[in-house]
């Protein structure tokens, strides 16, 4: 393997990560109000178009699990990369619901196999007392990227939509091209073909079951959040186009936030305890918005969405790696990575046909609660297993 400094494959790792969960995802959520506005789609299309690309990220999802045997894993980023400027580049243009639907789809599928790869491909470079550090620098590319990309939009769009497309299109470009070199030490079709995988016990494998539908319901209930909050801000109070994009860049910031502290926050506490926690937040962060009709306190909600999820992402690949073991982990993390991307899809879809049919945001809002409480309850049996564990073996947290 040809082996990479840690400080650049950190930044690779940054670059990957911001690609594939802010550019090919959260990226898209400041244009909406731009595209309703300006009739390029409708409020219920926005959100379909958002379910394109979550589909495109389940079916990503699959692909890399299974075609690293066949293509490599190498050649799967490579390509993964390209497509998601691709995919980007596409949207810049309005040819029809059908055309941005499958532009919103390329980038899906593109970013699915660039978070299942990235974290494993960056930590064989980086010594192992560092990995839940590294984890959350990584994780941290996809926060820094929303900031970067709600503050810098708004300036593109007042020239036009296409503009805003075409100026995510040349970050994600540029990212890619800072990320590539790393990418040659990424395992190739024979490597993977040669790899074993060690059996899990039965203890490990209902933590990880509990684990994958606790990151599931989680991904459902930010969909309101990550979705639609600009439209709701811009819909409901009045706040202008330009200002709620800026607004949404909160969640980037929280997502900064809570990269960069989630590693710390495992090495000091656990991770079992600070996954609690964490959905604890997530729930509190929910509530606001149920409970108050103050766009400033939905502003500070953004920013705790934001600290949840990009904490609940790097702990939970942390904690998949304590459960499974380095050789298994890409493997399960892709397992667990195509369960968030189902309950994106079914947060999308379920959510605009909600939309469809009648219902206002503050009721999606409302769907968004039940979900992520049931998320925490499953957190707590987590934590309470992983609790009981430590005891009868009498070993320290991890």
């Amino acid at each position: 393997m040809n082996k990479q400094h840690p400080v650049y494959a950190t930044l690779a790792g940054f670059c990957l990560i911001g690609i594939g969960l802010c550019l090919c995802r959260y990226a898209y959520t400041p244009l909406i109000p731009s595209m309703v506005d300006g009739h390029w789609v409708t409020k219920p299309g926005a959100g379909y178009l958002g379910g394109f690309n979550c589909m495109g990220y389940l079916i990503g999802c699959l692909s890399a699990l299974f075609l690293p045997r066949y293509l490599g894993i190498r050649f799967l980023l490579r390509t993964s990369l390209v497509l998601a400027v691709l995919g980007q580049a596409m949207c810049a243009w309005d040819l029809g619901f059908a055309w941005l639907a499958l532009g919103r789809f390329v980038t899906g599928f593109a970013g699915a196999s660039i978070v299942i790869h990235t974290p494993t491909l960056v930590l064989q470079h980086v010594p192992e007392r560092w990995a839940k550090i590294v984890s959350g620098l990584i994780f941290a590319g996809a926060g820094s990227t929303i900031v970067f990309v709600c503050l810098m939009l708004p300036t593109f769009l007042r020239i036009s939509i296409p503009a805003g497309w075409l100026f995510e299109a040349g970050l994600t470009l540029v990212a890619g091209v800072i990320a590539w070199a790393i990418i040659g030490s990424a395992p190739t079709a024979q490597d993977q073909r040669n790899s074993m995988f060690p059996d899990l016990k039965h203890d490990a494998k209902v933590a990880l079951f509990l684990l994958g539908a606790t990151y599931f319901l989680a991904s459902i209930s930010i969909t309101p959040h990550t979705l639609f909050l600009t439209n709701y801000l811009y819909e409901q109070f009045g706040v202008s186009i330009e200002v709620s994009s800026q607004l949404f860049s909160l969640v980037g910031v929280g997502s900064l936030v809570g990269a960069l502290t989630s590693g710390l926050f495992a090495k000091l506490f656990g991770t079992p305890m600070t996954l609690l926690l964490n959905y604890l937040l997530g729930s509190i962060a929910v509530l606001m918005v149920v409970i108050t009709s103050s766009v400033n306190v939905i502003t500070v909600s953004a920013f705790m969405i934001g600290f949840f999820l990009m904490c609940c992402v790097p702990l939970t690949s942390i904690r998949c790696g304590e459960i499974s073991g380095s050789a298994r982990h890409p493997r399960d993390w892709g397992v667990l990575t195509l369960l968030f991307g189902a309950g994106l899809a079914v947060g999308s879809y379920g959510m605009s046909g909600l939309l469809s049919l009648g219902l206002s945001y503050y009721q999606l809002f409302l769907v968004a609660q039940v979900t992520i409480v049931a998320a925490l309850l499953l957190a707590l049996v987590l934590y309470w297993i992983r609790r009981n564990e430590g005891r009868s073996t009498a070993s320290p947290s991890e």
